[in-house]
């Protein structure tokens, strides 16, 4: 009974996900594509003090969910690392960060209209993955700014 309750709020968690983002629904519904949706509950367990990151549990607090693409075919990675950052574009995201480092190519987008909506993109040939994260993003660049200041 716990194993079907769970796959319901799972299933549940993404069609609401899903409704607030066509263009990551379309992604999703690839055969070669993983999908996992973090909830607020979720990242409230994950024990941040293993991580070296000033500011990370104050920027964790401030997200109330996550939805996690991982490619696992060298098409769907392609498709997904190229051709999502311009989508998004087109659909009102701006960068915010573009970057390319060690063969990884990261592009970080923030919704015009709905500031707390924002997209990771990250892409080493042949795999990517996307991020999408809905919470408190107001001062975004800020953030990013801090946390590349610090490498």
């Amino acid at each position: 009974m716990n194993r079907f309750v769970l796959t319901l709020i799972v299933l549940f968690a993404t069609l609401t996900m899903n409704a607030q983002d066509e263009i990551l629904q379309k992604y999703s519904e690839m055969g070669d594509m993983n999908t996992t949706v973090v909830t607020k509950n979720m990242l409230s367990r994950v024990p941040l003090d293993q991580f070296d990151m000033p500011g990370l549990s104050q920027m964790i607090q401030r997200i109330e969910s996550i939805m996690i693409l991982v490619s696992r075919g060298d098409k769907a990675g392609k498709k997904l690392g190229t051709k999502l950052p311009k989508q998004l574009s087109g659909k009102g995201f701006k960068t915010v960060l573009n970057t390319k480092q060690d063969g990884r190519d990261l592009t970080v987008m923030q919704s015009k209209k709905d500031p707390s909506r924002v997209v990771m993109v990250m892409y080493q040939k042949p795999q990517a993955m996307a991020v999408s994260m809905q919470g408190d993003f107001t001062n975004l660049e800020a953030d990013l700014e801090a946390i590349t200041s610090q490498k």
